[in-house]
């Protein structure tokens, strides 16, 4: 278990010889040696850990990720900072060399219009609109492939999102009562609907991972290609993101709700004015509008899910070998290393058949 999840309200992690102890009240809620654990994910408000378990964990090099209840990335606690100072100084000096960064934004996108491509193959090959829209994506691909500014291409993929999102939707099974989900498109502040709220939710788990990923090899999470750099995003991160959603979270969500492990009731409306000490976003709240999360039920299960995703092994291409896709997120974090360095002349995204 590389990842501890603390969701729990109440609960602390606390350091007892070489374990850790999560604890409400007198109540012991999980054991687990320190050895087994990689990092601590405190999630929502009122969940902690005491000192010894911050020493002792830091001084290990275990990473302590603070996310809302709802899952947005918060804060990330990490003993010591990679010491790869040259790799970070090419990373700053590329960030200002437009054509690297074209080139290489360029070929994140076209990896998630080939990831969401297949995602939508696998799941709606026998579907009589699918022939369709399989050739539309292959040339939005092809579209990708010549965009001539970052600009062009921000707006050919979030056209491809829009574009998937419409098909995505039609993956979805109805819940068993029989009624909706209640997603038409993409909402990402606040989350409108289950099926937002689902993909919003493993996005950031899957965010945390890349964060961690990337200092882990030493690029600065912070300075990325594809996603315009501002205060406080970790745009490095989410341009290794961008391949992923299709591959992890979003085939999470379709599991989560067609098989199905969570129902209409797992989820809570809530009045964006009540939730407004987690906001991240600089937009102000619409009036009248509610936000929609899961509770405690529903993203025990969806982590739970997630985990078993990202722990799953998967023939990588570049290696030939078998291995997680938890290792794969460092392994293409370390080829975008490679490449700032000058050891490789391209970014070659994981894309999956």
């Amino acid at each position: 278990m590389p990842t501890l999840y603390i969701t729990e309200p109440g609960a602390q992690v606390c350091k007892a010889d070489e374990r850790l102890i999560v604890k409400k009240g007198d109540e012991i809620l999980e054991e687990i040696p320190i050895i087994k654990v990689d990092q601590v994910v405190l999630m929502g408000r009122g969940v902690s850990l005491t000192t010894a378990a911050l020493h002792c964990l830091t001084q290990r090099g275990v990473d302590i990720v603070h996310l809302t209840g709802a899952g947005r990335y918060l804060s990330r606690v990490v003993g010591q900072e990679h010491k790869h100072g040259k790799l970070r100084h090419r990373q700053a000096l590329a960030v200002s060399d437009p054509a690297f960064a074209l080139g290489l934004a360029r070929s994140i996108v076209h990896g998630k219009v080939l990831n969401q491509r297949t995602l939508v193959q696998r799941h709606a090959e026998r579907a009589t609109w699918a022939r369709q829209a399989l050739n539309g994506m292959d040339e939005m691909a092809r579209r990708v492939d010549s965009a001539r500014t970052l600009d062009e291409l921000r707006g050919l993929e979030g056209q491809a999102a829009k574009d998937y999102f419409s098909l995505f939707r039609r993956l979805l099974r109805p819940p068993q009562d029989g009624s909706s989900w209640g997603f038409e498109r993409r909402a990402y502040y606040p989350p409108t609907d289950p099926v937002n709220a689902l993909l919003s939710f493993t996005y950031s788990l899957l965010l945390r991972n890349l964060v961690t990923a990337c200092a882990l090899i030493g690029l600065d999470p912070y300075l990325g290609f594809f996603h315009v750099i501002d205060y406080g995003r970790p745009s490095m991160a989410l341009d290794l993101v961008e391949e992923f959603r299709p591959v992890i979270a979003d085939s999470v969500v379709l599991e989560a709700v067609n098989r199905p492990f969570v129902s209409l009731a797992n989820f809570e409306a809530v009045d964006l004015s009540e939730e407004e000490a987690e906001k991240d976003e600089n937009t102000p709240p619409r009036s009248g509008t509610q936000a929609v999360y899961l509770g405690k039920e529903g993203r025990d299960q969806v982590i739970l899910l997630y985990e078993n995703r990202v722990n799953q092994n998967v023939l990588h291409p570049a290696t030939g070998d078998q291995v997680s896709y938890r290792y794969v997120f460092q392994l293409q974090a370390q080829q975008m290393a490679s490449l700032l360095l000058g050891e490789r002349r391209q970014y070659v995204p994981f894309t999956i058949r």
